[in-house]
This record gives C-alpha cells, structure tokens and sequence, in this order.
C-alpha cells in the first residue's frame, strides 16, 4: 500500500486475498488505524504514512512552517533551565535542548535533499512551461524560509555560546555536530539557489522560443510566413551541417599484414610501447593503507571532579573563585580552566552556595564573591 500510495487505492477484496483470506487481520488493521476504509477502497493511515516517508527518506514534501517554532522552543528551554533550581529536571531540560537541536539539523538536512530532487524532477519532468516557473519560484521562497532556519539556528548558538560552553561535554559535541550540519546545508542550499535561477533563465528563454515558433506556424498556416517574415534569407544563411556528427572511419590492419610485412614491426613496436605504459602507471599505485591507521584510537579528555571540589570548598570559609584559584590540581591547570571551573559549579550547585553582592577582581578578571552555605 505503501509502494501504490500515489497511484490507485488498494480494493478491499485485494488486499483480503493479499492477507490470505484471513478477514480478522484486515479488521484488525483498520480497528486500530492503520488502514482507512472509504467504501471498497482502502488507503494506509496518514499517520503510518508520514512515518514510513520519514524513516525510508522518500518525504516530498518540504515543510517551512517550522522556523519560528523551533526557536522559540529553545529560547523557553534555555531560559528555564537558567530559573530551575532543582538538579533532575535541569537535566532533563537540558536533553530537551540537545534533541531540538538535533531535530532542527536533522529536518533541515532533509529538506535540503528533498528540495534539490524536487527542483531536478520539476524541471525535467513538468511538460507546462507556465507551471514549472511557478513552483520554481515556489522552491526558491522554500529555500529562503531553510536559509532563516540556519541563520537563526547559528544566531542562537553564537548569542547563548556562554551558556553552552558551560555545559557537559555531550552538550558540547551536539552543539558542535549541529554547527557543522547546518554548514553543509548552507551549502548545499546555495547550490539549489543557483540551479534555481539557471532553470528560470532557461524556461524564459524557452518560453520565447516557443512562442517565436507558435507565432510562425501561425503565419505558415495563414499562407503569410513569407510576406511576413525573412524566413527565406534566414534559411539560405544557414548552414545545417553543423548539427551533423563528424565521421570517424576506423581502418583495421590485416593477420596477413602483421605476419608478412616488414612495416607492420612499426605498429606492433607502438602497440607495445603503449600497454607497457599502462602498466608502469599501474605499477606506480600506492600501497595499500597500514591497518593500524585503521584502527580505532582511544581519545582521553580530562575531566574534573565536580562533586569532590564542591565538597572540600563547604568545608572550608574561602570564597569560591579564591578556592578553585588556589586549588593544587594532581596535573598542571591553566588560568582559563580554572575559570571555566568556577562557572560551572557556580551554575550547578546553587543550592549549597550564598551569593553576595560583593565582587572581586584578580588580574582582569572580575568575579562575584560565593560563599557556602
């Protein structure tokens, strides 16, 4: 039903003789709707449709309607995790901003391919000239409404980069895959914007082409074309061999020449100066890639103890950016560290530490003084 779903409905006593005979499994199907019954006709839900178009990538339909809602999403997610206090829901807000994201970079991306296909197939198959520079022009707005998409996806990225900066590391890694996704459709969305405009020269070209030749038939059937037009002069100046494709005449050599003659030893000598190139080249490959090259690497990320620093700074009267300042890491910790540092367990631990009002300044960084609770 699936593969027929643009062409005919599937009759009832088809798909009953598809499933065997066994009425109780089409009942069933339409009970719980997958199926939808009209009369004798039967179509898959549109439910299942959409999910099927979605997991196989054969979608064609391109939603735009999107933009606005997406974003506003973030912008509420982002501003409630900076107003929640309690830890668990943070987290679970946090992972609703990570699969926004990853939503937003993954519709994007398939709307970019489906556009590009629909834009090809528009312009080779729709046979109405006047159609296909409407839905030309209609996929050039679609792109428009894509392209915002990415600008304002990037917008929100580089505004709130503090914030993200600020959280966990996978946080960090689909910030970073998104970024990178909406670069590629970037591109890609500028290459369909091009092929857009070239299609719209070439149908208004052809558009006055046809119309030149429907203005000639014209005067051919009304016995005028030559009264009206120079179309003898044009005729007589025109040379049509140029359309034609240039001969090529192959001569083949002779078993009886190549054994007898003595000009064939020539033929053969540059016949095999030629393979031995060919083999040189072949032999000039690169070897094949070593396996360790191959092989999967380890990566090791340092990683700080959040809940052991937080717990020796309650049990101590320093102020938290002195603390972490002062604090004698196991391995060598650089000033931007340390203050990464401080943000985060800043954000993340608010309820055991009292903020002042006070602020303090070390080099030409000013901090709010925090003290624990």
């Amino acid at each position: 039903m699936f593969l027929k779903r643009k062409t005919i409905a599937v009759n009832y006593e088809v798909a009953l003789e598809t499933l065997g005979g066994d009425e109780n499994r089409l009942t069933r199907l339409i009970k719980y709707g997958v199926i939808e019954q009209t009369g004798d006709s039967l179509e898959l839900s549109d439910v299942y449709l959409r999910f099927f178009e979605e997991v196989l990538s054969a979608n064609e339909i391109i939603n735009i309607a999107f933009v606005k809602t997406y974003i506003d999403k973030l912008n509420l997610d982002i501003n409630s995790y900076l107003v929640e206090e309690n830890k668990a829901r943070k987290e679970k807000i946090a992972r609703e901003i990570r699969y926004t994201f990853k939503r937003i970079e993954n519709t994007t991306r398939n709307n970019v391919k489906d556009l590009k296909h629909k834009v090809d197939d528009t312009y080779k198959q729709e046979p109405n000239f006047k159609i296909k520079e409407l839905r030309l022009n209609d996929f050039d707005e679609k792109a428009k409404h894509i392209g915002e998409l990415i600008h304002q996806t990037e917008s929100l990225i580089d505004k709130q980069s503090i914030f993200f900066a600020n959280m966990d590391i996978g946080m960090r890694q689909t910030i970073s895959d998104v970024k990178a996704g909406l670069r590629d459709s970037a591109h890609g969305l500028i290459a369909i914007t091009a092929q857009i405009i070239d299609y719209l020269n070439r149908i208004e070209y052809q558009s006055r082409l046809v119309k030149k030749v429907r203005q000639l038939k014209y005067l051919k059937d009304q016995f005028m074309i030559e009264e009206g037009t120079d179309i003898k002069k044009m005729l007589a100046n025109t040379n049509d061999l140029w359309m034609e494709r240039q001969p090529k005449y192959i001569t083949r050599v002779s078993l009886d020449f190549l054994r007898d003659d003595d000009a064939a030893l020539e033929i053969l000598s540059n016949t095999r100066a030629r393979l031995s190139k060919k083999a040189n080249i072949k032999s000039r490959l690169a070897p094949s890639i070593d396996k360790r090259y191959l092989e999967e690497q380890p990566e090791t990320s340092r990683m700080f103890d959040h809940q052991g620093i937080i717990n020796g700074f309650l049990a101590q009267g320093n102020d938290l950016f002195r603390y972490i300042w002062l604090y004698k890491f196991e391995q060598e910790t650089d000033e931007e560290s340390r203050l990464v540092l401080f943000l985060q367990l800043a954000s993340q631990y608010n309820e055991y530490l009292r903020y002042t009002s006070e602020t303090g300044l070390s080099g030409n960084i000013e901090y709010p003084i925090i003290y624990p609770k």
